[in-house]
């Protein structure tokens, strides 16, 4: 989603910053977001901190929106994953993307 809406308002962004952190993801508040996403998904990770960091980067209505599509993609993933949707040839493109292929 990030990928897409990158490109549609003509914003650059390097998805190799999800996988290595010595990239620059190029994205406003990119290094902030990546922080917010990393603890989320990581257990006992500092999620109040890494809020406020977004929130000082973005302003509450971005932090609230990242939290929006973070908590969206949460219920996607885990509605794919139990239904067993198969990957699709332009999802499988994105691994090369992350240097995943």
């Amino acid at each position: 989603m990030l990928r897409a809406s990158a490109h549609a308002t003509g914003e650059s962004i390097d998805l190799r910053a999800i996988t290595d952190r010595g990239v620059d993801p190029l994205l406003t508040a990119g290094a902030e977001l990546l922080a917010f996403a990393d603890a989320l998904m990581s257990h006992g990770a500092d999620v109040a901190a890494a809020s406020v960091e977004l929130r000082e980067a973005t302003g509450a209505d971005g932090a609230v929106r990242a939290a929006a599509v973070a908590g969206n993609f949460q219920m996607m993933n885990r509605l794919v994953d139990a239904t067993g949707v198969p990957i699709g040839a332009s999802q499988r493109a994105i691994a090369v993307d992350l240097g995943l292929e």
